[in-house]
């Protein structure tokens, strides 16, 4: 965020809070009392963790966050197109970022093998187990969340972003706008982190010398128009359509291409390492900046104790040198007594 005048005032209030506030409003003003009391408020105050009193106010809605006004719409039932967004957003995310923390594993095993080789070797059995068992739970759930199937219970990235195109307009151009001097203000525009596959994308929409890592200033429009040109390079590189294949012929069923002719099956319908990091960082980025400019949460998806492992396996490197050590005198003394008999 880029820095703001001392002198400026708060923010304007964000047109989705007043939006999410007079949305509760009119439903508490159709509800009886009886059922607010006795129904909603408690199932409300449970879900977000506040002590709102009926009667309903906007001044105890205004202490809210926009988050917990969604959560306090869903409770109500409400169809205004941002609480969708918010479930589904909410539900994709959370599957991405699962699926984001087994594959920072698997790149950790790729990193650390050749430092940590032998104290890995002494549980072959395990480690080949998990990380089969990591390979195919990142791809389940890519496939999920990618799933082509048109009923209308599936929740899919697709979907949303389709939800997301018919609905980008509710979100304001602005993160913020600061006023000062009375007049005076500064808005505050959305910030997109440029990931190593979009770079193509920007400059070719008159961002220059982008690099990955780099923030640069987006619109609703633009994250819209970026989500749906990194699908369709999935479509038109078939990578969903390799996806589709492994999981019909290879996950889900069991098919006798599949049995005669695994290798056949693969190479046919390639997937690579880079392929799954691709599919996960466009689910994780694409339902994190709808949550971002409907919460103005910023929510964490790198886990925080990414370390742990390798201090696991030093640890363990620690215990078998000094176990050696202590092999090396114990046999050192053994042969010294021989030799002195």
């Amino acid at each position: 965020m880029q820095p703001i005048k001392i002198y400026s005032s708060m923010p304007k209030k964000n047109p989705l809070q007043i939006r999410f506030e007079d949305e509760i409003l009119k439903h508490f003003q159709k509800k009886d009392k009886a059922d607010i009391v006795n129904e909603i408020l408690p199932e409300v105050n449970s879900k977000v963790s506040i002590k709102l009193t009926f009667p309903i106010t906007r001044e105890q809605l205004t202490k809210l966050d926009r988050r917990q006004l969604l959560v306090i719409l869903e409770v109500l039932n409400s169809s205004i197109p941002e609480v969708s967004l918010f479930k589904w957003s909410n539900t994709l995310f959370g599957q991405s970022r699962d699926a984001y923390n087994k594959l920072i594993l698997l790149k950790q095993y790729n990193s650390l093998y050749s430092k940590y080789e032998y104290a890995i070797s002494i549980s072959p059995f395990f480690y080949n187990n998990l990380l089969d068992s990591l390979v195919i739970a990142i791809f389940i759930s890519v496939q999920k969340i990618f799933d082509n199937t048109t009923g209308a219970s599936s929740v899919t990235i697709e979907k949303l972003l389709l939800k997301y195109e018919k609905n980008y307009t509710n979100f304001p151009a602005f993160q913020d706008i600061y006023k000062w001097d009375k007049i005076s203000e500064e808005k505050l525009l959305w910030k997109w982190k440029i990931s190593e596959d979009e770079i193509d994308f920007f400059e070719k929409n008159n961002y220059s010398n982008c690099s990955k890592d780099d923030y640069v200033e987006v619109s609703p429009l633009l994250v819209l128009k970026l989500n749906e040109w990194k699908l369709n390079r999935f479509k038109s590189l078939k990578k969903l359509e390799y996806l589709y294949a492994q999981r019909n012929k290879i996950y889900v069923h069991n098919d006798k291409l599949a049995m005669n002719n695994l290798n056949k099956l693969t190479a046919d319908n390639p997937l690579t390492f880079d392929d799954f990091e691709h599919f996960i960082n466009f689910s994780l980025k694409f339902t994190h900046f709808i949550l971002l400019m409907l919460t103005n949460i910023n929510y964490a998806w790198e886990p925080t104790n990414i370390n742990d492992w390798e201090q696991t396996l030093k640890y363990t490197s620690i215990g078998l040198a000094k176990t050696k050590k202590d092999i090396e005198e114990k046999t050192r003394e053994l042969r010294d007594e021989f030799n002195n008999k």
